[in-house]
């Protein structure tokens, strides 16, 4: 039987404390020096004059994932919110080259080392509030059909988008109102799909139209 879907998800409970993922990285141990602060996922850091240079880092909210190559590649670690003043432990002093907030969807607390192939670049990541707050469902594979199966469904009001270009919809099976995104971060949805989405595809890895998306068609 075909495998119909190849999705990881997490929910993050406790709306309660529904606050943006953020992780702060500085050029020197214990806190100190440059520093770098972000609330989104950085496919690479050589953009942003800040490769390779991280020396310590603070989480304040969500689970990160940091890796010394580029896309999410190479030598990875997962960490839980907290201060970590040294990163020579973990093999990523002066090596961090990308990180992203990984939606609930980490390793327990005291993990190690993965592969750092988990989403391979290519995941949305849904939030059932505006400005990348509240619970959280992370869309890792090809397509979801139908929110309908998890407690998801119209719910979404913000999304990031990793990489490849994806359509959501606001009926299963990828009908009713559907737009396209492409790698990003929307802070709100359309009014189509606010509160209304229901499921979604990965159609392409690169832009796969010749003009820009028409929205309100």
């Amino acid at each position: 039987m075909k495998k119909r879907t190849f999705l990881a998800f997490a929910l993050l409970l406790g709306a309660a404390s529904a606050s943006a993922a953020e992780l702060t990285l500085f050029g020197q141990r214990d806190f100190n020096g440059r520093r770098f602060k972000s609330n989104d996922s950085i496919t690479n850091l050589d953009r942003s004059g800040f490769n390779d240079r991280a020396s310590s880092v603070i989480i304040r909210e969500g689970v990160w994932q940091l890796c010394d190559d580029a896309w999410f590649r190479g030598n990875c670690v997962t960490l839980q919110p907290g201060r970590y003043p040294s990163l020579r432990e973990m093999g990523l002093d002066n090596r961090v080259s990308s990180a992203r907030e990984m939606g609930g969807f980490g390793a327990p607390p005291g993990a190690g080392h993965d592969e750092g192939r988990w989403g391979r670049g290519a995941r949305a990541v849904l939030y059932s509030n505006p400005q990348f707050r509240g619970e959280r469902y992370v869309v890792d594979g090809d397509y979801l059909r139908n929110l309908g199966d998890t407690n998801f469904n119209d719910r979404a009001q913000s999304l990031r988008v990793e990489g490849g270009y994806w359509i959501f919809c606001s009926d299963a099976d990828f009908q009713g109102a559907c737009r396209t995104f492409g790698p990003g971060s929307y802070a709100s949805l359309p009014g189509a799909l606010n509160n209304r989405l229901s499921s979604g595809r990965r159609i392409a890895n690169q832009y796969p139209y010749n003009a820009p998306p028409n929205w309100g068609r």
